[in-house]
């Protein structure tokens, strides 16, 4: 590990009060609105997320639950959102966008591309190139230092009869009935799933203790499936997930594979954030169903690797 100078620490931090200041971000207020950044970012994530709950807003943006609470108190009051009981489990709200809340939210996307069209105007196409150019080269370098804090992580690329019923299959339920209210059928699922033809499972571990697991099922000589993909959640932002995804897909490059596709629900935004990253594209979606003792939204996401 390289000891950054004094230099580079000034360069940084110059850099980023620079375009603070570019983006009008300083006074914490986003685009002349009353409302600061995370309150916007909290609009977004209702708007986007199909089946929204306070508890994976704090969970998506690692938020306090009272702060939340505050904010969406706030914002039913002001008629922007409304909750809706779920009927089969009277503990469990979800959050929507009034037609009021819509329009805020749509008012504000726009402003935030004229922002940056703003900002464009004045560079021609070749400077524009550049610099888009060299942010996904700053984007590149910055995720590439993040997962690099992942010195006690290894993987190991086989399973044993104890990893599938003591770890991998426990693991999923475990998490899945804790954090979206899985019932027990969610348990049959995951057994019925090990009868698929499993071509590689990879096991990350810390220090010995399991850290997260992905597995490859064989659809056929030119397809595959990715399953069980689960990162421990004491572990997150380590990098766990981009490696095994990482893994498993440089090990379908190298058996020539042409395409891997896995299905997820729409309710997981960190895992379908990391499926994008990838190159992952939704090419089907299944409208809500009640599985697992839950209205789900069923999704599936391929990947082309020719």
């Amino acid at each position: 590990m390289t000891q950054p100078t004094v230099s580079s620490v000034s360069k940084v931090r110059q850099f980023n009060r620079f375009y603070t200041n570019v983006l009008g971000l300083l006074n914490q207020q986003v685009y002349g609105s009353p409302f600061s950044l995370t309150e916007t970012r909290i609009l977004f994530e209702i708007n986007s997320l199909s089946n929204c709950t306070a508890k994976l807003l704090q969970e998506e943006l690692g938020l306090d639950r009272g702060y939340v609470s505050r904010i969406l108190k706030r914002y039913e009051e002001q008629n922007m959102i409304y909750k809706q009981k779920w009927e089969e489990d009277g503990r469990t709200y979800f959050i929507h966008l009034t037609e009021k809340g819509k329009n805020i939210y749509r008012d504000l996307e726009k402003k935030a591309n004229q922002q940056i069209e703003f900002l464009l105007t004045d560079l021609d196409s070749d400077k524009q190139q550049k610099l888009i150019e060299s942010m996904s080269r700053i984007e590149g370098i910055l995720s590439e230092c993040f997962d690099q804090n992942e010195a006690n992580i290894s993987i190991r690329d086989d399973y044993t009869v104890e990893d599938k019923k003591d770890i991998i299959i426990e693991k999923q339920r475990a998490f899945y009935t804790a954090n979206h209210g899985f019932d027990e059928t969610f348990l049959d699922y995951l057994h019925e799933t090990f009868n698929a033809k499993i071509e590689k499972i990879w096991i990350a571990e810390d220090n010995g203790k399991f850290a997260g697991c992905i597995g490859l099922v064989e659809e056929n000589e030119k397809t595959a499936m990715l399953r069980w993909f689960i990162v421990e959640s004491s572990i997150r932002g380590k990098g766990v997930g981009t490696q095994l995804v990482r893994a498993l897909l440089d090990y379908c490059k190298e058996q020539q594979y042409e395409r891997v596709y896995l299905w997820t629900v729409s309710s997981l935004p960190i895992a379908r954030r990391l499926y994008g990253k990838f190159g992952f594209k939704i090419t089907e979606t299944k409208e809500e169903q009640l599985l697992w003792g839950q209205p789900i939204v069923e999704e599936r996401w391929d990947l082309e690797l020719k």
